[in-house]
Order: structure tokens, then C-alpha cells, then sequence
């Protein structure tokens, strides 16, 4: 069972996905980690047309920031899932 990644904006995150402090490439790579955490869990809840379209902008904007973290000479990567179209 895959369990939901929590919510980005409690309390204990002071309404951020990355620490405060932290630069432009850690923010980034921390709401890419985030998207990857929803792309599983979205995807374990199943196929409908809902759950599909959710997946596809959860992937575009995986991509989105993995091209620009590699264009800028960092190190990301996409995760492929069964579900990719």
C-alpha cells in the first residue's frame, strides 16, 4: 500500500515544500522529490480518466524541473511509471 505524502503547507513546514535558507537548485530538487512522492501515490489509487489526467500534469511538471536542474548542470531524473502514456 502506498500512503498519501503528507501535506506540503503543515504546520511544521511553515507552508514550504523545501526548508527555508534553502537555495534555488535545493527548492527545486525538494518539490521534485514532492512531485515523485504524488506521481506514486496517484498512480497506486488506480486508472480513470481523472486519475490519468492528474498523472499527466504531475509528469509535466516533473519534467519541467528535471530539464531545467540538467540544463543548469545539475543531476535530476524522471521516474517512468506504468502509467505513463
Amino acid at each position: 500500500m502506498t500512503a498519501p505524502p503528507g501535506n506540503s503547507l503543515e504546520q511544521d513546514q511553515r507552508a514550504r515544500v523545501a526548508d527555508e535558507g534553502a537555495t534555488l537548485v535545493d527548492g527545486l530538487a525538494a518539490l521534485l522529490e514532492r512531485i515523485q512522492e504524488e506521481i506514486g501515490y496517484n498512480d497506486a489509487k488506480g486508472q480513470s480518466a481523472f486519475r490519468l489526467g492528474v498523472h499527466d500534469g504531475l509528469r509535466f511538471a516533473e519534467d519541467a524541473i528535471v530539464e531545467l536542474l540538467t540544463r543548469h548542470g545539475h543531476t535530476a531524473e524522471s521516474q517512468p511509471t506504468e502509467f505513463d502514456a
